[in-house]
């Protein structure tokens, strides 16, 4: 029994995750505020995860590195993908407020778009905390590999839908597990998410860089 509950036991370890998962929903959250800054946040998440996964830094060190280095391209980014999404959104309610086979036509494509734009949203800002890429560049690249990895794109898809799912499906647990959601649920699907991550991007990081920090973990 002390082997579990000593400091370096599952228990503790369980425990220490949960708190830096805690932390970094806080300032995903406090990040957030400005509503435009919700991309760079979102990059800050998922850079200083990734980084918690490896067992590298300190979690809130990690997050304000990245959200100060990534600040200006993740507003651009987040301000195009607003745009687009506001098309998508036009789209789908003249569908859904017109009649004809036209429509139905138009709301089946809008609501396909949708589902794409969903996916490729849900790649954009963890590939921007991974790699160094120019504004288009990280836009083609988060199109393509989110096609290229439909069965992760869809379970990753699903899982940032989740909140808003049990909204629309289940209200009254939505509202029970609100305080939970709103303190710890950015840091949870962030982690699961990560963990996939961490599995997608491998294939498309240089060797040298692979070799590299697994060189610094071994250090460290």
């Amino acid at each position: 029994m002390g082997g579990i509950f000593s400091l370096d036991g599952p228990l503790m370890q369980l425990l220490n995750k949960l708190a830096d998962l805690l932390t970094l929903s806080i300032l995903w959250l406090l990040g957030c505020l400005p509503i435009v800054t919700i991309g760079a946040s979102t990059t800050a998440l998922y850079y200083a995860v990734m980084k918690m996964i490896r067992g590298e830094g300190r979690v809130s060190s990690n997050f304000f590195k990245s959200y100060k280095q990534n600040l200006k391209q993740a507003i651009v980014v987040e301000l195009i993908m607003a745009a687009v999404g506001l098309i998508l959104f036009v789209d789908l309610w003249y569908a859904f407020a017109t009649e004809g086979l036209f429509a139905e036509i138009l709301s089946v494509a809008a609501f396909a778009m949708l589902v794409v734009y969903g996916a490729v949203l849900s790649y954009l800002f963890p590939l921007l905390s991974r790699f160094y890429y120019t504004t288009g560049v990280l836009l083609k690249n988060a199109v393509l590999i989110a096609m290229l990895n439909l069965p992760y794109t869809i379970v990753i898809l699903l899982l940032n839908l989740a909140p808003w799912l049990l909204f629309f499906l289940r209200p009254d647990l939505f509202f029970r597990l609100l305080p939970v959601l709103v303190f710890l649920g950015a840091g949870l699907i962030a982690y699961v998410n990560s963990l996939m991550f961490q599995r997608i991007f491998r294939k498309y990081t240089p060797k040298e860089v692979l070799e590299e920090e697994e060189n610094s973990l071994h250090n460290a």
